[in-house]
């Protein structure tokens, strides 16, 4: 008795384990063709806020770089240029 409820246990199992990893599985279809994304939903939903992330540091760092070319030209336009010799 126990090798049968053994034999139907590890069968079960058999059988389960190959539906898993398509239920993880994204498959999308456009212009570029078909694209399988084999990450899970919660990896998906990771990436997509660290994507979030990145793209509002680069905008930080770009209204940075900005604000300080501006301080830079107000600067030089406070200070007197110098005469040209010729």
């Amino acid at each position: 008795m126990k090798y049968i409820i053994a034999g139907g246990l590890i069968a079960a199992g058999l059988l389960a384990i190959p539906s898993l990893p398509a239920s993880a599985q994204g498959i999308e279809i456009g212009p570029g063709g078909v694209r399988v994304d084999p990450r899970s939903p919660r990896e998906r939903d990771r990436d997509e806020i660290r994507r979030e992330e990145r793209r509002e540091e680069f905008r930080e760092e770009r209204r940075d770089a900005i604000r300080g070319e501006e301080r830079r030209r107000d600067f030089d336009d406070d200070r007197p240029r110098p005469r040209d010799r010729y």
